[in-house]
């Protein structure tokens, strides 16, 4: 069978902001009919009574560890890892070993992406070769191969010459940038947020002017510039401010991580090294910031910076443990609990940040959207039935998760990518569904 039939939900349009209750007819990986009553006796149906029926979700931060790193997830691991939690397309950081920072491993990516046959899956390459920070890659080259941003996320450029050469360099072939922001002379050998925590565990600490500092160099230097960029993982409340203030002047975004808006800095207290992450979690009143920033807009996509290490790597001392949370099956649940359960935002204002704007912002017109004609990317959620966070039971090899046993509302039903059922009510579709 080519075709799906989802009848009776309620359907999500967060280009238009809108919910309405009509059927999706998908044939030969595209929507074909949005509407009323379809009726079609050939097509696979699925039952969206009480769901919410939308694009596909776009994750612009995941690091899927390949080449290189297989032991901590590999593209097939990552990707059922990102099809049970709902997400359609994936957007994989270029901190691999080696780093993707040539036209090579970007078709090498792609063409394992293929491959493995489960979600869509864009590499972002280098800024710098190596992600030394040192000389440009080649841009033009690694979009020519398929590359849809640029980031040396996991350590950000220190020479401010470079990035603004690499910015003015950028915009010839249209690619973004994806910025982590870290001055690594303030930051160097930090584990913690500076405050009273990290005081009170004698732990070096990551100033919050370690991210402000280069985030305003950044802003200042693609006002310069024109470049466009994106702020990946915010977490202090002046990087709103930052933003706020230069999105009146350029355009800009920026996104946040689930763990940035439920845990603080004295959830290390309890959780220890399952909250090392970084940037590193902050106070509650930098959390408040986030989620105003959210919002009013001023943070308009929402990602995860899903990064797996097996449990065994956090089974170590406080300073000895790698930085990183797995979350990527549990993102969209994490999100309904910080955002929607607390009154921030609603079902379609958060769907447009996980699926409208990050495929606006990468120029991918064919996702985030419904519409006939389009990809049928599209993910169903159960907003309404209540599951337990057991993180043994991720597809995902990263089993560093400070969440087990969080009770969650608003988990991914269905995932059909390209009109394939790759996830059916939560677990992945080992067999040709339709």
């Amino acid at each position: 069978m080519n075709k799906i039939l989802i009848k009776g939900g309620t359907v999500v349009f967060p280009h238009q902001g809108v919910l309405q209750d009509v059927d999706i007819l998908v044939e030969k990986g595209l929507i074909t009919r949005i509407e009323k009553g379809i009726e079609d006796a050939k097509a696979f149906p699925i039952n969206a009574s009480n769901l919410l029926v939308g694009p596909g979700f776009v994750n612009l931060h995941v690091h899927l560890r390949e080449p290189g790193r297989e032991v901590e997830e590999n593209l097939l691991t990552g990707s059922r890892a990102a099809a049970r939690g709902g997400f359609t397309s994936i957007v994989s950081m270029p901190n691999t070993h080696p780093p993707i920072d040539n036209p090579l491993l970007v078709r090498y990516l792609l063409l394992r992406a293929r491959e493995v046959g489960l979600v869509n899956i864009f590499p972002a390459g280098a800024i710098t070769v190596g992600l030394e920070g040192k000389e440009m890659a080649e841009y033009g080259l690694l979009k020519e191969a398929g590359a849809v941003a640029l980031s040396d996320d996991g350590r950000g450029v220190q020479d401010s010459h470079l990035l603004y050469l690499a910015f003015q360099y950028a915009q010839y072939f249209h690619l973004p940038f994806i910025l982590h922001e870290e001055d690594e002379t303030l930051s160097r050998d930090g584990e913690i947020s500076e405050g009273e925590t990290s005081i009170l565990l004698g732990k070096k600490a990551i100033p919050r002017v370690a991210e402000e500092s280069p985030m305003a160099r950044d802003l200042i230097l693609a006002y310069r510039t024109g470049a466009r960029v994106h702020f990946t993982h915010l977490s202090t409340s002046l990087e709103v401010e930052l933003l706020r203030w230069f999105q009146n002047k350029m355009p800009t975004s920026a996104d946040v991580t689930p763990h940035h808006l439920l845990l603080t800095d004295d959830d290390v207290l309890q959780l220890g090294t399952e909250a090392k992450v970084k940037p590193p979690l902050r106070s509650l009143e930098d959390q408040k910031a986030l989620k105003e920033g959210i919002r009013e807009g001023v943070i308009p996509i929402l990602a995860s910076d899903h990064a797996p290490h097996p449990l065994e790597e956090k089974d170590r001392s406080f300073s000895e443990v790698p930085f990183g949370i797995s979350n990527l099956e549990i993102t969209v649940p994490l999100y309904a609990k910080a955002l929607i359960e607390e009154g921030v935002i609603n079902w379609v204002e958060l769907w447009e940040k996980l699926s409208y704007n990050p495929a606006l912002f990468l120029g991918l017109h064919n996702k985030g959207i419904l519409e006939e004609g389009k990809d049928a990317d599209i993910t169903i959620v159960d907003p309404g039935t209540k599951k337990t966070v057991e993180v043994s039971k991720f597809e995902s090899r990263g089993k560093n998760c400070p969440f087990e046993n969080w009770s969650l509302l608003g988990w991914p039903f269905y995932t059909i990518v390209g009109g394939k059922i790759v996830m059916a009510e939560g677990s992945i579709v080992e067999s040709e569904f339709c």
